[in-house]
């Protein structure tokens, strides 16, 4: 099988084309787009010399793959197997995993052991690269790609699993976890801490005593509990407003009813009340659910502040018992 012009493009598009000589870190000459057999000193090349360079370098990978893969292949994979040989050498490619789960007949483990090469040498250190990163992602998608497009599974009805993540803790065992686990803690007093650690841990310590202390001067509270209190506090004020408009409203009736020369006097007639008295349903209506809505709107925000409090102190006991 010979190298398709994807397979050719792919690889010029990430060795990229030099017109003269340059010599390579890896200590040799190199020309065109990656060519290094005839490179040296002062060669000059033109687009066409380097197209021509180009097929011949494959020729000897093409065979290379004929001889090692057992596997029957399309032209993309092909493609991306030469890409691959190209960048990475004919003894990488023969230890490597790719050519073996190739050969067992397991072609997406083949797919997957690409994005193994992706780490090189630099000042001594083996590093991951971006360019061999991107490489190695263009090979795999061509590996992938089937030649016949009507071969594509559809997945619209398949959602990977969280599971794919290597850290993926699952609900259940999430939930099943301590809040304080007292060997963690106990394997940490064993460790050597700094000066700072130290004062680290107590100073948490303290902030989490002073915050059960009763005194909301050093409750330490985060924004949204903040907010939670300032919504606390303007809900009983609104509550304390209509409490005091409904008691007013009940006290100048009352007047008007039991004391009608005092009423007159200043003004408070009956016929002053009648557009009162015949919507005066409604108002007490309005009047006791908004104060309803209010109070039981506090009653559950004071409800939760209490059960933090109690979660707090939970907590700065077990953090007691675990540093006895």
């Amino acid at each position: 099988m010979r190298t398709g012009e994807t397979g050719l493009n792919l690889i010029k598009g990430y060795e990229g084309l030099r017109m003269s000589a340059h010599y390579a870190p890896s200590e040799q000459w190199t020309v065109g787009y990656g060519h290094t057999e005839t490179a040296r000193h002062g060669m000059s090349v033109t687009d066409g010399d380097a197209e021509r360079l180009l097929r011949d370098d494959v020729k000897p990978i093409e065979a290379i793959i004929g001889d090692t893969v057992r596997a029957p292949l399309n032209q993309n994979e092909h493609d991306a197997l030469v890409s691959l040989i190209f960048n990475i050498g004919e003894d990488n490619w023969r230890r490597s995993t790719v050519l073996r789960k190739l050969n067992e007949g397991d072609k997406l483990a083949a797919a997957d052991a690409f994005e193994m090469w992706t780490k090189a040498h630099v000042n001594n250190e083996l590093t991951t690269l971006d360019g061999l990163v991107r490489r190695r992602a263009a090979e795999k998608s061509l590996f992938l790609m089937p030649t016949d497009a009507s071969l594509v599974v559809p997945t619209s009805d398949v959602q990977p699993a969280p599971q794919c993540e290597l850290d993926y803790v699952s609900d259940a065992e999430l939930n099943a976890k301590p809040l304080v686990d007292f060997d963690a803690v106990k394997a940490e007093r064993k460790k050597e801490l700094t000066s700072e650690e130290q004062g680290a841990r107590t100073r948490a310590l303290f902030a989490a005593t002073q915050a059960l202390s009763g005194d909301p001067s050093k409750m330490i509270i985060s924004k949204a509990e903040e907010h939670a209190d300032i919504g606390v506090t303007v809900g009983a004020v609104l509550a304390g407003l209509l409490a005091f408009a409904l008691t007013g409203m009940g006290a100048a009736l009352l007047l008007a009813q039991e004391f009608p020369a005092i009423a007159e006097q200043v003004g408070f007639t009956y016929e002053r009340f009648t557009a009162v008295f015949d919507n005066l349903p409604m108002w007490l209506s309005a009047t006791g659910a908004a104060m309803s809505y209010f109070i039981l709107y506090i009653l559950v925000k004071r409800t939760a502040r209490h059960d933090l409090k109690r979660q707090r102190a939970r907590d700065v006991a077990r953090l007691r018992v675990a540093n006895k």
